[in-house]
């Protein structure tokens, strides 16, 4: 199940003891009974209807898992670590943190850094609000166990599959690298001022600016055989900086993207040729407007669209997808 249903709908499904990822506006996740859920904020919704900004209805993932199976807690920043150091061996993890808050800037700066976080199925996004709210509303986690929301902590939910199932996490990203420069950075960061240009110095505002780096294309890197992208926010004149929506990692090498002759195209037929059937997805509210994937379209991928994808590591105009099979 991956649907947009009512309040009603969706508490009925709680009450029936349905495991659940839910994405929606916080006035109505509020509205939600206790059970077995895991939710964040977010308006943005992909059906295989098309995109919308969806205000009365939550998106509903069902989730293929014993109820007994299930385990879900908010971790501060410092507990991080554990997110991976205790996940179930034969399962998954699913991780939802408020977007612009320290638990989101410390996830995405460490992530990578993680022993052992690679090895094991994580999938995530990074909750938001609507664009019209941002100044008055803040995004939000739920832990639907307890029925609390946090705007600081982030909220885990972790699955233990039985031995002949198993769970797998897959990234359709549509941007290669071009054949420009190869830029690589000093440090893990939101923002960057310094780099190295083709293994000279550089000062990365100065490239930026005098290069005129088409936002729409993030900076691609490789990190264990798949493609991982940053997304530029901005070319900072008072800071001299270069904004990011996801961090850089430190010494890999990037470039900025291929152009896409058509990005909505490229979406949807990437989404389309996914091989495996999964039960969560998320996809990025930049492929959302840059693809302008809002509309009456077929989506083949249905899923809320989030302020940042985490397979494993935090990224940007991915989408991410959680799968379960037989082994």
């Amino acid at each position: 199940m991956n649907e947009l249903v009512s309040i009603a709908e969706a508490n009925a499904l709680i009450d029936q003891g349905r495991v659940l990822h839910v994405a929606g506006e916080e006035r109505l996740l509020r509205q939600l009974h206790r059970g077995r859920w895991i939710g964040g904020t977010t308006p943005y919704i992909l059906t295989r209807q098309g995109g919308m900004a969806e205000r009365e209805r939550v998106f509903v993932s069902e989730l293929p898992v014993n109820r007994r199976d299930v385990f879900i807690r908010f971790v501060d920043i410092g507990y991080i670590p554990a997110i991976s150091t205790e996940a179930p061996r034969n399962g998954f993890t699913i991780v939802i943190a408020p977007g612009m808050s320290e638990a989101h800037t410390i996830y995405g700066l460490t992530a990578n850094r993680i022993p052992g976080i690679r090895e094991i199925p994580i999938i995530g996004w990074i909750s938001g609000v609507h664009e019209e709210d941002r100044e008055r509303l803040t995004a939000r986690v739920f832990n639907g166990l307890t029925g609390e929301a946090s705007d600081r902590r982030i909220v885990v939910m972790q699955a233990t599959l039985p031995l002949e199932r198993q769970a797998s996490v897959s990234i359709v990203n549509v941007f290669k690298p071009g054949d420009g420069d190869e830029i690589v950075f000093n440090e893990p960061s939101f923002a960057v001022k310094e780099c190295s240009i083709n293994g000279k110095p550089a000062d990365f505002y100065t490239y930026a600016s005098s290069r005129g780096l088409d936002l729409k294309r993030p900076l691609v890197t490789e990190l264990g055989g798949e493609f991982i992208n940053v997304s530029l926010k901005a070319v900072d004149a008072e800071s001299r900086s270069v904004q990011f929506y996801a961090p850089v990692m430190k010494g890999r090498v990037y470039r900025q993207a291929a152009p896409l002759p058509d990005y909505r195209a490229a979406l949807i037929e990437a989404a389309g040729k996914l091989r495996l059937t999964p039960v969560l997805s998320c996809n990025c509210y930049h492929n959302y407007t840059y693809g302008h994937l809002e509309g009456e379209l077929f989506i083949p991928l249905p899923g809320p669209a989030v302020f940042g994808e985490l397979a494993h590591v935090l990224m940007n105009q991915t989408l991410v997808c959680l799968s379960v099979h037989d082994k």
